[in-house]
C-alpha cells in the first residue's frame, strides 16, 4: 500500500513527486511507492510541512487525466483534501437538498415510532433516527429521480461522499445527528455487557482475498464463558478490522437507525458494525459488496480509496462482480492502481478521509479499501474508528433484473443461457452472477444487473400498473437483448414475466416484513431494558445489579435467541420461493437425486444431522440466518465454509450447518431398494462397484 500523504516532508518536493508518480509506468510507481528501487526523482520528497496542499495537487492531476464523465463523478478537490472550503458537487448538492426536502417526514416517522423524547416541546426538535429516515429517503429519491446515464445505485452509480458539516447546514445546527451516535465507549462497550454477541475479525492483506475470522471462542462451559467480551474486541483490533454483521437487530440502540432505513427504501435492511483501531495501513483489502452501501462515520476517522468496476468480466466469468477480492477472489491493490491501462481496468474515483458525521455512498460492485493509517501519523485522538454501513440489499434479495428473467425461465421451463455453472438440485445455492452473464457487453450485463425500482415494494402490483408495465417493458426488451447477444432463442412472454414480478414482490414483501418485525422487536427490547435500568437504579453496587438482571427470562430476551425465529421466517420464506419458480407440480419424493445417485432413508433431521465432507453445499449460520455456502475443511467435529459471496467462517459447529443434499451412500446395502426391479438393483451394484474402483 501507499504510504500515506502525510509520511512525506517537503511541501513543494513532495509535490513535484507526485506529479511525477502519476506519469510513471504502474511498476515504477509501486517500486517508489515501497521505496524499492526508487527513481532520483522521489528520493529526495520526504515528509511535507502541507498535507493538504499534496493532496489538491495529487487530485488536479487526477481530475484533468480523467474522462469528462468521470470528472464529475469524483467530487473534486475538497474530497481528497477534507477542508470543506470548495463547493460540494452537483450530485452531492442534490442529495442534501432532498435530505433537508425529507428531515420533517423524518421526523414524523420518529415520532410514530417513539423515538422523539416526550420533553423535546420544540417544534424543530429531532432525533438521529428521524435524520437516518430522511438521509435513506434522500437516497432513494435521488436514484428515483435520475434518468438513464444518471443512476446512482448498482454498476452504473456514482460515489459521493456528504461532510458532517455539510448535513449540518441542512438540519440546521452546529452539529448533524450522525456524529457520535454510536461510539466503542460507551456504546459497544455497554452492548457486549448487556447482551450476547458475535463477531468476526477481517484479513489485512491488500495482496489477497479479503477473509475473516471469529473474534472469540468460548472459554468454558458455562453461558458467561461463551460471551464475547470487550477485551477480547480489543485485542482483536490489534490485528484487524472487527465486524459486528446485522448488528441493527441485535443492539437496540442501532435497531431504530436499521429500521428507519428498510422503512424509508421500502427494501429489507441491515447494518453492519465496523470498528478499526488506529494505525491500521490495511483495515479492508479491496473488494465490492454485493449491496449498494451508505457509510456513516460515527466515531473516529478512516481513509477510503474507491475504485470503478473491474472490467476483466470476460476475461474472468466466474467471478462475481459483487464479490470481487473476497474468499479465493484476489483484487491486489496494486492491480487496481494501474489505472484503465491495467489488466483490471479500473480507476481511482476517489480517495477520501471519513470524520465523525460524514456519509459516503459506494455502489454495489465497487472496489475500495480502508485504512486508518493517516489518522495514527497526525495523532488524532479517539478510542477506535466506528462506522456504520447500511446495505441496500437488492441483490441479496432476488429484487434486480436478472433474478426476475431467471425467475421467468424457470416457471415456463424454457433454458436458461445465463444459468450459472452449478446449481444444486434444492436452488438454494445458485449465483446467478458468475457465469456466461460476465460475458455479455458491458452495457448490457450492467443493466441486467441493475436493481428493480426502490418503490417497487411500495405496493402491490395491481395498485401500481404503470410501474409493472414499465418493468416488463424494461424486462422484454432486456431477454430480446440478452438472445442477440448469445445467439440463443429463448420466447419469455410478458405475461410469463408478470407472473415472475409478482412472485418476486410477494416474496420481497415477506422478506420486507418479516426484518421490520425483527428491529421492531429490538427497539421494544431496548425500552424494556430501559425501563428495568430505571426500576433497579437505587442499587448502588453496579455488579451485584448486573448479576440480579440476568435472570433466566430476561436470557431469553438476548438478541441471540430473540432474532432466531425471525431467520427461521426468513429460510422458510427462500425456500418457498425457489419452489415457486420451478416449472410444473411437485413430483413425489425418489431415492434418486438430481445427480443420479440413489439415496437412503435417512434421519427426518439429516440436514442437521448428517455427516459433513469438503465441498458440501450447505448453507451456514451468519450471524443468526442461514446462507448458502461450500464446506472447505472439516477439522473435528468443526468445520470451516466459504459463503456465496467469497466470505469465509471457521470454526463451526454442526448444528450451524445445513446440508442441501441428502448424503448418499457408495454401499448397496445401505440403500433401500424398496420398489426397485432385479434390473435395477443389477444396474446400481455395477455402478457401485465401477466408483469404488
Amino acid at each position: 500500500m501507499t504510504a500515506p500523504l502525510s509520511s512525506r516532508a517537503g511541501a513543494a518536493s513532495a509535490a513535484v513527486a507526485l506529479a511525477a508518480l502519476l506519469l510513471l509506468p504502474a511498476r515504477l510507481r509501486l517500486a517508489s511507492a515501497f521505496g524499492l528501487g526508487a527513481p532520483q526523482l522521489v528520493l529526495g520528497a520526504r515528509r511535507p510541512t502541507s498535507r493538504a496542499r499534496c493532496r489538491l495537487l495529487l487530485a488536479e492531476q487526477v481530475l484533468r487525466r480523467a474522462p469528462p464523465a468521470l470528472r464529475s463523478t469524483a467530487v473534486g478537490a475538497e474530497e481528497v483534501t477534507n477542508a470543506g472550503s470548495s463547493p460540494p458537487s452537483q450530485l452531492v448538492e442534490r442529495f442534501l437538498a432532498r435530505y433537508e426536502a425529507n428531515l420533517d417526514e423524518g421526523r414524523r416517522w420518529a415520532e410514530e415510532f417513539g423515538f422523539v423524547d416526550d420533553d423535546e416541546e420544540a417544534e424543530d426538535a429531532r432525533c438521529a433516527e428521524g435524520s437516518f429516515y430522511a438521509a435513506f429517503r434522500a437516497l432513494r429519491d435521488l436514484d428515483s429521480d435520475g434518468g438513464e446515464g444518471e443512476k446512482v445505485l448498482g454498476l452504473s452509480g456514482r460515489p459521493f461522499r456528504v461532510p458532517a458539516s455539510l448535513l449540518a447546514r441542512a438540519e440546521g445546527s452546529s452539529a448533524n445527528d450522525f456524529a457520535g451516535c454510536f461510539r466503542f465507549r460507551p456504546h459497544l462497550a455497554a452492548a457486549l455487557e448487556e447482551d450476547f454477541l458475535d463477531a468476526q475479525v477481517g484479513s489485512t492483506d491488500n495482496r489477497r482475498g479479503w477473509t475473516v475470522r471469529e473474534v472469540s471462542s468460548p472459554t468454558g462451559t458455562s453461558f458467561e464463558d461463551a460471551r464475547m467480551t470487550l477485551a477480547q474486541v480489543e485485542s482483536a483490533l490489534e490485528s484487524g478490522s472487527v465486524i459486528f454483521n446485522n448488528i441493527g437487530a441485535h443492539i437496540p440502540r442501532l435497531a431504530g437507525p436499521t429500521l428507519a432505513s428498510t422503512d424509508a427504501l421500502s427494501l429489507p435492511g441491515a447494518v453492519n458494525l465496523y470498528v478499526t483501531a488506529r494505525g491500521m495501513r490495511t483495515s479492508a483489502p479491496p473488494h465490492t459488496d454485493r449491496q449498494d452501501v451508505l457509510v456513516v462515520q460515527t466515531a473516529g476517522a478512516k481513509r477510503w480509496r474507491v475504485f470503478s468496476p473491474p472490467a476483466d468480466g470476460p476475461v474472468k466469468p466466474s467471478a462475481d462482480p459483487f464479490a470481487r477480492g473476497k474468499g479465493e477472489d484476489s483484487l491486489p491493490l496494486h492491480a487496481l492502481l494501474e489505472g484503465t491501462e491495467g489488466r483490471l481496468g479500473s480507476e481511482v474515483l476517489m480517495d477520501v478521509v471519513t470524520r465523525e458525521g460524514d456519509v459516503l455512498f459506494i455502489p454495489a460492485g465497487f472496489p475500495h479499501t480502508t485504512d486508518t493509517a493517516e489518522e495514527e501519523a497526525v495523532g488524532a485522538e479517539y478510542d477506535a474508528s466506528v462506522h456504520l454501513t447500511f446495505n441496500v440489499e437488492t441483490h441479496v434479495w432476488n429484487l434486480d433484473n436478472l433474478n426476475v428473467r431467471s425467475a421467468a425461465l424457470r416457471r415456463s421451463g424454457a433454458r436458461d443461457i445465463l444459468a450459472p455453472p452449478a446449481i444444486s438440485p434444492s436452488g438454494a445455492e445458485v449465483n446467478r452472477y458468475t457465469g456466461n452473464v460476465n460475458q455479455l457487453p458491458a452495457n448490457l450485463r450492467s443493466r441486467l444487473m441493475d436493481a428493480l425500482p426502490l418503490e417497487f415494494l411500495d405496493a402491490a402490483p395491481n395498485e401500481n400498473q404503470a410501474l409493472v408495465d414499465s418493468v416488463v417493458n424494461r424486462l422484454d426488451e432486456l431477454c430480446s437483448a440478452v438472445n442477440d447477444a448469445t445467439g440463443e432463442k429463448a420466447t419469455v412472454l410478458p405475461t410469463t414475466l408478470r407472473e415472475a414480478l409478482a412472485r418476486v414482490h410477494s416474496y420481497g414483501m415477506s422478506i420486507l416484513d418479516v426484518h421490520r418485525d425483527m428491529y421492531l422487536a429490538a427497539v421494544e427490547e431496548g425500552r424494556l431494558r430501559k425501563a428495568e435500568a430505571a426500576m433497579t437504579a437505587h442499587i448502588k453496587d453496579s455488579t451485584s445489579a448486573s448479576k440480579a438482571a440476568m435472570t433466566p427470562e430476561r436470557m431469553q430476551r438476548l438478541s441471540l435467541f430473540r432474532v432466531r425465529p425471525f431467520f427461521e421466517q426468513i429460510d422458510a420464506a427462500k425456500k418457498e420461493f425457489e419452489q415457486g419458480c420451478v416449472s410444473g407440480s411437485e413430483s413425489a419424493p425418489t431415492p434418486i437425486d438430481s445427480s443420479g445417485k440413489y439415496t437412503q432413508s435417512l434421519d427426518p433431521n439429516w440436514p442437521l444431522t448428517a455427516p459433513l465432507k469438503v465441498g458440501d453445499e450447505v448453507e451456514a449460520d451468519l450471524g443468526g440466518a442461514f446462507f448458502a455456502a461450500k464446506v472447505s475443511q472439516v477439522v473435528g467435529n468443526r468445520y470451516n465454509v466459504v459463503f456465496f459471496d467469497g466470505d469465509r467462517a471457521d470454526g463451526l459447529e454442526r448444528n450451524q450447518i445445513k446440508l442441501l443434499n441428502p448424503p448418499s451412500s457408495d454401499n448397496i446395502d445401505d440403500i433401500d431398494t424398496t420398489g426397485l426391479t432385479k434390473k435395477e438393483i443389477k444396474r446400481l451394484r455395477k455402478k457401485m462397484e465401477k466408483k469404488q474402483r
